[in-house]
């Protein structure tokens, strides 16, 4: 599946919150994109983040080296997961600018850690 079979094959809503985070993810920290298991994983060196729908008015902004992260965002939930922890993102509110600040730490937490 591509990216943009993958954003036909969603609600309109939440292809657009995930378009944007897309570019956001590709264009400003330069990340890589690649569709595992049906939806975009984003590298910079190593696995950072990926986007999934959830319902249909939902997307989920989870991270792969998520426990050390939840310490510091209260609002990750771990979902019983052992490392992957995520932002579910109601995609009929703004974009939540926690989001973005999230993002920005996985990349430099994955810096440390490589």
């Amino acid at each position: 599946m591509t990216f943009s079979e993958f954003l036909e094959s969603i609600e309109p809503m939440q292809a657009e919150a995930i378009a944007y985070l897309d570019s956001y993810c590709r264009q400003e920290c330069g990340m890589t994109r690649k569709m595992r298991y049906k939806v975009p994983f984003y590298d910079s060196s190593k696995w950072i983040c990926y986007l999934n729908p959830i319902k249909k008015t939902h997307i989920e902004l989870c991270f792969l080296n998520g426990r050390p992260m939840a310490d510091h965002f209260p609002s990750l939930d771990m979902k019983g997961r052992k490392l992957v922890s995520g932002l579910t993102i109601d995609t009929h509110s703004d974009l939540p600018l926690e989001a973005i600040t999230m993002i920005k730490s996985a990349i430099r937490l994955n810096d440390t850690i490589s």
